[in-house]
Order: C-alpha cells, then structure tokens, then sequence
C-alpha cells in the first residue's frame, strides 16, 4: 500500500484527458499478456496461460491485496485493503487457459469479540490459509494498525483472535507493514515488512504466535515484497513491486530455497532470492500484490498473479496465469 498515493496523484493528473467507460456487465474479460505484435507468451521459463480483468458492480470490490487459489484452480479468495473477502470462481478453456471469473461473494473480516472493523482497523494486506485447502484456518495480516489476526476456517463474518506479533512491528511506518504472511508446511509462518530499512533490506521473521525469529529479506530496489506463495518442496517464491513516476509499475518473481530460509531464521542472517521473471513494460503491468501457487497434473506449476487497482478508475483488478514447465 505504500505507493497508493503514487496511483492518487497520478489519477489526479490523468482525470482531465481522461474519459470514464462504462463497465461492461461481465465479471471478466481477457487481457493479453502484451499489446505489441511479436512478444510471445513468455516471461523466463514462464509461460502466459491467460490473463482477466476482473470486474463487479459492487463498489466494495477493488483493493485486492492478497490471493489464495484452491488446489484445483476452481476458487480463489482474495483480500480487499478495506477488511473485506472476495471469493470467486475460476473456469478454464478446454485447453486449460484461463477463461473467466465470477459469483463474487463480498464479505466484511470482523474484530476480536466479533465486532466490525473500526476505520483504523480495516487495512487487510496478507493472507496466510492455515492446512490445505478449504483450511483449518486463516492469518491476516494488518497494516496501520499493524498486527496479525487468526481467523476460522469461515474467515469472513466470524471473530478474529489477535495473535502475538514478532517484537517491534507496531514501530513499522504507518503504510509499510506486513504486506506478506504465508504459513509453511508446517504451520509456521513467513511475515515481510513493505518497510525498507536501506539498501532494499526488509525486516523479517518466522515463527508462531509469541515466538519468532528474526532475519533480513533482501529485495532488489526499488522492488518491495508484497505478497508470497508456497511451492511444493518447502520453497518460497515471493513477488517483489515497484512504482516510479518516470518507469511505472513493474513486478518480479523471486524463489528462495527453504533451506536458506531456514537458515537466515535460525542465524539471524540475510536471504537472498534468485529471480525467476520480472514483469516491465512493454509486457501488462499493474499494481501486482498477490501471488499464489497450485501444482499441474504433470509437475508443472501454474502462477497467479492480482493486481490491487486502489480503488482507481485508472487502474484495473487483473489475474494472470502462467505456468512453469517440469524442471
């Protein structure tokens, strides 16, 4: 959420040359991964497998800031950055490209003891499924006020319990917190701050409620980390953005083995990932701030990605899909 102010002025400057369409009734229609001739379908070794700009009459719809997709690829459930839960349907062409995406359902997230998020309160950026899916449960992660909030498998409509956060993350700026919360295989969570400490060093942790480890994630500036999935095997690949007045949006794909995270946890040290693809223009990009992960039939990996549009009419909720090939 830092660079939400970025997209308001820009929005500001771009209003008076710019015209408002109307949105058409469907839920979604294609984008292509690049509008220049000659691009192809790839982004490294990934490969483009459809692409959607995502679209509800709902004026709560928009903001998406995490994403989580059923092993089957049939359901996803995403995060507003105003304390609500998207779920939605995915379907898929016989081919298996990504086709389309509806029967959006909108719920509000509820505070300790069940009640309705204060407006202080409401700025959902991680989500972290506890289990396979459909999960025994959910971690939130919060900015502003930065915290960390476990949910039940319902997510939506139901209280939330506030866990023990790592030590120090009330101190994180107001708009760079806890963009990322992941829960490994064995329960245990990954949490990144947006909040860069110099020279693209972020402040992370691993660990449980009330129990944590500190270490450094090193991002490649100006890219934060904003969102992360889990890959089978134990790796993470965390998605790293970018926003700049002059080169404009732009996203990268880092995977970091789980032995060098286990042991930047356990030393306190430093883990660097290596880069698998980076997403600039002239490819499709946006505000990119979830990622999530789902393995093919034939050991292949299929890629989402969701961009947060910040409630702009310049900006546009999109899920693209690639696929990682065996090997």
């Amino acid at each position: 959420m830092r660079h939400s102010l970025f997209a308001a002025l820009l929005t500001a400057i771009l209003l008076a040359v710019s015209t408002t369409e109307a949105a058409p009734p469907a839920d979604s229609s294609p984008v292509g991964l690049s509008e220049e001739r000659g691009r192809g379908d790839r982004v490294g070794p990934l490969i483009f497998r459809g692409g959607l700009h995502l679209r509800s009459g709902s004026s709560s719809f928009g903001g998406l800031s995490a994403l989580r997709v059923s092993p089957d690829g049939s359901q996803f459930v995403a995060l507003t950055d105003r304390g609500a839960v998207v779920n939605g349907r995915l379907s898929y062409r016989p081919d298996g490209t990504l086709a389309g995406a509806g029967s959006y359902a909108i719920r509000g997230l509820l505070g300790g003891g069940g009640k309705p998020l204060g407006s202080g309160e409401r700025d959902s950026e991680g989500l972290a499924i506890l289990g396979s899916w459909p999960g025994d449960g959910w971690v939130v992660s919060f900015e502003r006020d930065h915290r960390l909030v476990r949910y039940p498998a319902a997510l939506a409509g139901v209280a939330g319990k506030t866990l023990q956060g790592p030590p120090g993350i009330a101190d994180l700026p107001l708009n760079s917190g806890l963009e990322t919360v992941l829960a490994l295989s064995d329960g245990t969570l990954l949490a990144l701050a947006e909040d860069d400490a110099g020279e693209g060093r972020h402040k992370a942790w691993l660990g449980r409620s009330g129990d944590w480890k500190a270490f450094t994630y090193a991002a490649r500036p100006p890219f934060l980390p904003v969102d992360a999935a889990l890959l089978p095997g134990g790796d993470v690949l965390v998605l790293e953005r970018r926003a700049s007045w002059i080169g404009g949006w732009g996203s990268r794909l880092v995977r970091i083995a789980a032995s060098d995270l286990s042991r930047a946890a356990a030393t306190g040290g430093v883990v660097e990932g290596a880069e698998l693809a980076r997403l600039d223009p002239p490819l499709l990009v946006d505000n990119f701030e979830g990622i999530d992960v789902r393995p093919g039939k034939d050991g292949s990996l299929f890629i989402y990605l969701l961009s947060d549009d910040n409630f702009s009419i310049l900006q546009r909720t999109l899920l693209l899909m690639f696929e990682l090939p065996p090997g």
